[in-house]
């Protein structure tokens, strides 16, 4: 269920990709022709800012992080004064994990543009990825201020207030954030998440409306264990059952389902089945082995649990439960 920075800035990594080197037109490997027509403007006009900006974004869309600084930087070096070119300069920064320098862009943006909400969110966006929320929280007010609308505003705002651990105000302006745009996936989804943790059956009205706007695999899985968690096995069951639709080879899915039927419905035999089918897609499931190995004690077969755990102790030889199981046998 994690969906906390990762869910607001979606294209941050912590690693920066080794880039090809730029290819020419008589390269061997053909240059696409949005580059190529972009190379021929600038061997053309050498000196236009514009044309160097629009390839640092081409760039940049595919991931060319290194060419698409450099072209960024010699943008920023013959005009200084756009704001935009400051703000895709905080965006390469920014992916390529040096937010420090990502930080200064973004002031130098508004700087040039006070009124530059992309600018003013990305900042309270990175305040928020380091985790000084009073500061993201100043940031989104002064967006909201251009903007009172904002839904990713109100949405930023609920983020903050959740690592803030204030419950009430973080599900305050999810709510918000929803009437603003009533196809927010991720702010469905949160509201759905704080509810949860609850035990508020809201959640399952957040999670449907989640569902509706994009029915992924986190969605039906995070509703099938909110009703597992509250005992609704036949509905936790179904939910599973349409998560393996979406994805066949969700091997929590499959481990869930056998603890349904094990816990709550006391089915080993079912239970197996599905501890069986999690094994299969992920052959070094140690859980699985275990809780499988759990069912065939509890169902008489001492010999396949004892093989069970001992399959346990294969992949992982400090695996406790497993080893508290056995001893169990040599009393």
């Amino acid at each position: 269920m994690a969906l906390v920075c990762c869910v607001v800035i979606a294209s941050c990594t912590n690693e920066v990709k080794k880039q090809p080197a730029k290819t020419s037109d008589s390269s061997s490997v053909k240059t696409p022709k949005e580059l190529a027509d972009l190379n021929a403007q600038l061997a053309a006009s050498p000196d236009n800012a514009e044309l160097y900006h629009k390839r640092a974004k081409y760039y940049l869309d595919n991931r060319d992080y290194n060419s698409s600084l450099d072209d960024m930087l010699k943008a920023i070096k013959i005009d200084s004064s756009k704001a935009e070119y400051f703000l895709t300069l905080s965006d390469i920064y920014f992916i390529t994990n040096r937010t420090g320098n990502s930080k200064t862009a973004l002031e130098k943006c508004i700087k040039l543009d006070d009124k530059n909400v992309d600018a003013i969110m990305k900042l309270a966006e990175l305040y928020l990825y380091v985790r000084k929320n009073e500061k993201s929280m100043e940031y989104i007010n002064m967006a909201l201020k251009i903007d009172k609308y904002n839904a990713k505003a109100y949405f930023m705002k609920g983020m903050n207030y959740k690592e803030m651990h204030d419950t009430a105000r973080a599900i305050s302006s999810m709510q918000t954030a929803v009437e603003q745009d009533q196809k927010y996936y991720n702010a469905f989804m949160q509201l759905a998440i704080l509810c949860a943790a609850k035990h508020n059956p809201l959640a399952v009205q957040y999670y449907k409306n989640a569902i509706k706007i994009n029915p992924s695999a986190e969605a039906w899985y995070d509703l099938g264990k909110f009703y597992q968690d509250a005992g609704d096995w036949n509905n936790a069951l179904a939910t599973y059952t349409t998560l393996l639709k979406v994805d066949a080879n969700n091997k929590n899915a499959h481990y869930n389902m056998g603890v349904v039927y094990f816990i709550g419905l006391k089915k080993y035999d079912l239970a197996i089945r599905e501890y069986t089918d999690a094994i299969a897609i992920e052959p070094k499931y140690v859980q699985a082995y275990y809780a499988r190995g759990v069912c065939y004690k509890a169902s008489g077969d001492i010999k396949k649990a004892i093989t069970d755990y001992d399959a346990c102790l294969a992949i992982n030889p400090d695996y406790e439960p497993a080893k508290e199981s056995l001893k169990e046998f040599k009393k």
